[in-house]
């Protein structure tokens, strides 16, 4: 793929969000207009049902995704192909593309109790300055709590590979091991042999997970055991993330919006199963010209000549995604990727699905996991050794 291909397929993900961004970056309000009144409604038109469906998805508390890439290893050979030599990918590319294909990615989000997803939107803790929040363990922890619950799975050929979730200020890891080393093509026999030789406060959680069990990590006792060794106060505040501005993040999302609701054709397809489907087609560099300066508010000055370049480089092309829609509610967002290429191939699929379920269940916390002993392991190793390298030195 070159150069102008992938800055086209960066532009058609970023529109692709722009649709839920309609719905989960701004204030809620009908979509006909009345902004504010905090009930998703349709003005009866494509573009309209659209827009309410994500305005809705943004007034729930709980929502289910499911990523995968929908094709098939002849379309992706018909692809490869038909592209000019230096665009063309090599046979472990191909294999690993094939290997996705059987996989998938599953989220499930849970807003705090009593919020929604447009509360933590207009609540964000990225507001923060993160050197206060490590240097307040009680901070940390309120902005922790605030930020509500996450699961996510990597799943391959209906088998978990990976499975995170978290909540609270802990995070619950399991992991198939074994299948992955296969799938890396190494042994973790070597590991296993050294446990042995490990403290038990480290072997016990290594094992478990080797086991594919769960083992989880309180983020908060964490930062609390590094406060009481007084390592948080010797942090140079030039190691600590930079504070994202929020409000510039939300002139953009406002912005990306605005210009997505003025200028988006939306048309109505077959949905199939899946409810009513839309078939929404936007310009994309118009839409990239007009949010370009909020764009370069966020990431910084530092990227604009970067920014402009690329947008100007952008070719006069449409995008176009499908999105679907079942008794008001989003169902799901499809966006092809071969309508990046320079040489499309017409019958040939090659997909983005994300799938939604506006009404999944609350996510849950495993109640088996083995948690990793923080103060065990800050117990092994010597107070100076922790400030020293706190401070950026060895500590020896």
């Amino acid at each position: 793929m070159t150069t102008r291909s992938k800055v086209m397929a960066f532009a058609g993900f970023g529109l692709a969000a722009a649709v839920g961004i309609s719905g989960c970056g701004s204030d809620s309000g009908s979509a006909s207009g009345d902004a504010g009144s905090g009930v998703a409604q349709s003005d009866g038109t494509p573009k309209g049902e659209v827009i309410a469906a994500f305005q809705g998805l943004n007034e729930s508390s709980n929502a289910g995704f499911t990523l995968k890439l929908e094709s098939s290893p002849e379309d992706i050979k018909k692809i490869n192909a038909a592209q000019d030599a230096a665009d063309k990918i090599d046979a472990a590319d191909r294999k690993a593309i094939e290997q996705v294909l059987s996989g998938k990615v599953t989220m499930n989000m849970t807003a705090p109790d009593g919020k929604t997803f447009g509360d933590l939107t207009k609540e964000s803790t990225a507001n923060q300055d993160a050197q206060a929040l490590l240097q307040d363990p009680a901070a940390l922890e309120a902005a922790l709590k605030g930020q509500g619950s996450f699961a996510m799975s990597v799943v391959l050929e209906d088998s978990g590979l990976f499975e995170f979730v978290t909540k609270d200020g802990v995070i619950y890891v399991r992991a198939d091991v074994d299948k992955i080393a296969e799938l890396a093509e190494q042994n973790v026999s070597a590991l296993e042999s050294q446990l042995g030789q490990l403290p038990p406060v480290i072997a016990t959680p290594v094992q478990k997970l080797l086991d594919g069990e769960w083992v989880s990590l309180d983020l908060i006792a964490t930062v609390k055991s590094l406060d009481e060794q007084g390592v948080l106060d010797q942090i140079p505040q030039e190691t600590v993330s930079p504070t994202v501005d929020q409000a510039k993040v939300q002139a953009f999302l406002d912005s990306l919006s605005a210009s997505f609701e003025a200028d988006a054709q939306i048309d109505e397809i077959d949905g199939g199963d899946r409810g009513d489907g839309y078939r929404v087609t936007v310009p994309a560099k118009k839409i990239a010209t007009s949010v370009q300066n909020d764009l370069i508010g966020v990431v910084g000055q530092e990227s604009a000549d970067e920014i402009r370049d690329s947008i100007k480089e952008m070719p006069e092309k449409d995008i176009a995604f499908d999105v679907f829609v079942k008794d008001d509610k989003l169902t799901g967002v499809n966006l092809d990727l071969v309508q990046f290429l320079d040489k499309p191939v017409e019958d040939a699929t090659f997909a983005v699905d994300l799938a939604v379920d506006a009404e999944a269940s609350a996510v849950q916390v495993p109640g088996n996991a083995t948690a990793v002993d923080i103060k065990g392991i800050f117990g092994l190793i010597p107070a100076d050794s922790l400030s020293g390298l706190a401070g950026g030195g060895t500590g020896l």
